[in-house]
């Protein structure tokens, strides 16, 4: 089959319906605006490549919240390369004893740093997302519509579950639309969709699928980034084929994982302090 290249770019930030923040609708927009006036200081760029910095989308692709948690608000933001493609994430939390948790997640195939305000600088020493091929996935179809097609079904073949709390586990149900949809003709991703799973509406782990150039012409490939401490574990058609163990405190020298930043709750007032 002969792929169609004439597709520039492929972009969309597709926000999810917004979860119902606790509080008055005027302490909810004063969160929100917390929460974006935080990561639009934050500095996210290469580590191999210092110039090439990446650039934060102002708007979050999620707002939300865990009742079974201790999460009242949250939202999802995501910094974005040259070819729109989401290189990093941090999920940003406001508790309900009023503190705030930044989690800041890898999704480049190489190292990445990050200047926080504030905060020690984030450099992980190893790439966020490892891609592997889907078993048996059909070539990538010709038209973006296709594609998007063929993205949708091959998510369905995944389960992901998550030991929230040590308490047992639990299977994350699926956001229906993706974070984002890239690609670009020309380059090794054709076109690629950041799925997200969830427990409730919080986050918990994030599924890249992208049509990728392999050995022998672009194919679909996978790659799982936890956006949480707790077990979580995936399995492709009832064959287990990623996991991650509890991790905390490893810092973000060690592990691709969320990274806690959590300051008390005079960031709310937009005075962030570190504990």
């Amino acid at each position: 089959m002969t792929l169609a290249l004439s597709l520039p770019v492929i972009l969309g930030l597709l926000g999810q319906a917004p979860a119902a923040a606790e509080g008055t609708p005027a302490e909810a927009a004063a969160r929100l605006a917390t929460m974006k006036r935080t990561v639009a200081g934050y500095d996210v760029r290469s580590a191999e490549d210092p110039k090439r910095v990446y650039k934060i989308n102002p708007e979050p692709t999620l707002r939300f919240s865990n009742p079974v948690g201790r999460t009242r608000d949250g939202a999802v933001f995501l910094w974005l390369d040259d070819d729109h493609r989401p290189a990093a994430t941090v999920q940003i939390s406001s508790g309900r004893d009023g503190a705030w948790f930044h989690e800041l997640l890898s999704l480049s195939t190489g190292r990445l740093a990050a200047k926080i305000p504030g905060h020690p600088d984030w450099t992980p020493t190893h790439a966020g997302v490892e891609f592997r091929p889907v078993p048996n996935a059909p070539t990538p179809a010709d038209t973006a519509e296709q594609r998007l097609a063929q993205m949708r079904a091959l998510t369905r073949g995944f389960v992901v579950e998550d030991d929230f709390q040590g308490q047992s586990w639990q299977t994350l149900r699926l956001l229906s639309k993706p974070f984002a949809r890239y690609g670009k003709a020309g380059t090794d991703v054709l076109d690629g969709a950041l799925f997200c799973f969830v427990l409730t509406t919080d986050p918990e782990v994030l599924l890249m699928l992208e049509a990728r150039r392999g050995g022998h012409g672009f194919e679909w490939q996978y790659a799982f980034a936890p956006m949480t401490i707790y077990p979580v574990r995936a399995s492709w058609k009832g064959k287990k084929v990623w996991e991650r163990e509890y991790e905390w405190g490893a810092g973000a020298a060690f592990y691709n994982g969320p990274v806690p930043v959590v300051e008390a709750p005079e960031a709310e007032r937009g005075e962030p302090k570190s504990r």
